[in-house]
């Protein structure tokens, strides 16, 4: 293989991950928008109100630009004009840019001097009161739903091993004995890697002593509570194990997917600690440390980019070109939501002094929704795929039993075929509440799925 098809290889890889905003045909745009992103980073580091009040003008009226482009994509003959593909630079994407953010400063000026007036009579809705904290919400927001998302990965790794490893289902014995050491495997990987955190990490956290917030009693602290949640996290794995084995449906899905969750349990937790130390000692500030936080502010940037990509696809208004206007808009506000609360900006003060603080808080955050979510989603999860006996069912779930409970009294000579017609049967479905024929049953909902429960004793 040639390197010119290597690196054509490559850049097709990064187009389908980050939606063609490094193709020649969005080029422009993307520069753009990371221009707009160091822009507001940069003069983040200024801490004043009036900095901030700035700051959030210009992300909101960039961000609206994008929105704006991105209705332009729609049209099927601004393709052409939007999105040329042989020059990076054209003068048709300049010109659109421009249209796009001269509309977003004539509606935002408008907007902010309009409900700035006095007279204005809806409070909640002046620029001062709805904007800071709508940027605020869209930074803790999509920080805390973050694992919803990523649990769609980790199930596809947990079946895929699931099948690989336990590959005879009939096999009872066997798949006992795996599902067996594989849960011994999981329950001793977060017992380890917090053992080797606190070894390995206990030098790095300075004591103060006499100090309420001496950074090594908080480590220490920190460690105890983490072997709290362990206990409780394998409790609840151990729980939904002996379900599985009475079900006759040992696996190590679930062991899988505890250790894939137990690893964000750990790096949330371990980042919240580690920003609390930051904060705590007098570590000094220099222009490294505000050239990596514009790095990882940028970085950030790009994986929200690729995240929400990802979930917005199936959005009629969205195609495969102006998905990016659509993703740029959103980054941008979410990135003014981190740094809003830093210089304060409207009605909003300053909430933190830096964003140490702010990684605390969000980091705490996800940790607290990462762990509920295990404790009620990993139950869950197996009940849907028929791995432990269900306390519920849906209403197309028990639409397919019912079904399937008529052709299995047809089939067994008990009912005849005559005797009940599918306009009876429908008009049942009615009268119980169940009238979904519109809707598709899933095929992981079939009966082969449902009946493999067995009776809990």
């Amino acid at each position: 293989m040639n390197e010119t098809s290597k690196f054509s290889k490559i850049t097709e890889r990064l187009s389908k991950l980050f939606h063609k905003i490094f193709e020649p045909s969005h080029i422009f745009y993307t520069i753009t928008f990371f221009i707009v992103v160091i822009m507001i980073s940069l003069l983040s580091f200024i801490a004043n109100p009036i900095i901030g009040n700035v700051l959030l003008f210009i992300a909101s009226t960039f961000s609206l630009a994008f929105i704006f482009l991105m209705i332009f994509g729609v049209v099927p003959k601004m393709k052409s004009f939007l999105f040329s593909p042989d020059k990076k630079f054209d003068r048709k994407k300049i010109l659109s840019l421009i249209i796009a953010f001269g509309i977003s400063v004539v509606i935002m000026a408008i907007y902010f001097i309009f409900t700035s007036l006095p007279g204005f009579p809806i409070q909640f809705l002046r620029w001062d009161y709805i904007l800071p904290y709508f940027v605020v919400v869209i930074y803790f927001g999509w920080n805390v739903i973050q694992i919803f998302f990523i649990r769609t990965g980790f199930e596809q790794y947990s079946i895929k091993a699931d099948g690989w490893i336990l590959k005879d289902k009939e096999d009872f014995k066997q798949n006992l004995f795996l599902s067996s050491i594989f849960l011994i495997l999981a329950l001793a990987v977060p017992v380890l890697i917090q053992l080797g955190t606190y070894f390995g990490f206990i030098d790095y956290f300075q004591a103060d002593p006499g100090n309420f917030l001496d950074p090594l009693l908080w480590f220490n602290g920190w460690n105890i509570v983490m072997f709290v949640v362990i206990a409780v996290t394998s409790w609840r794995l151990i729980t939904i194990f002996i379900k599985s084995k009475r079900n006759e449906t040992p696996n190590v899905f679930s062991s899988i997917f505890y250790i894939l969750i137990w690893i964000i349990i750990w790096y949330r937790s371990f980042s919240f600690i580690n920003s609390f130390r930051s904060v705590t000692q007098a570590v000094g500030i220099d222009i490294f440390r505000i050239l990596m936080d514009v790095l990882l502010m940028i970085f950030t940037a790009i994986m929200v980019l690729r995240g929400l990509g990802a979930k917005v696809t199936r959005l009629r208004i969205l195609n495969e070109d102006n998905l990016a206007f659509l993703l740029f808009a959103f980054t941008i506000l979410y990135i003014e939501g981190q740094i809003v609360m830093i210089t304060g900006a409207g009605a909003l003060t300053g909430s933190f002094t830096d964003r140490k603080q702010i990684s605390m808080l969000n980091n705490f955050l996800i940790l607290i929704v990462t762990i509920s979510f295990y404790w009620w989603y990993s139950e869950y999860t197996l009940e849907r795929k028929s791995l432990i006996l269900r306390k519920a069912f849906k209403p197309e779930e028990v639409i397919v039993v019912v079904r399937d409970f008529k052709q299995y009294l047809i089939n067994s000579g008990a009912l005849g075929s005559d005797k009940i017609s599918e306009m009876e049967f429908q008009n049942f479905l009615r009268k119980e509440k169940l009238n979904i024929e519109e809707k598709k049953v899933s095929e992981n909902n079939t009966l082969d799925n449902l009946t493999k429960n067995k009776t809990d004793i």
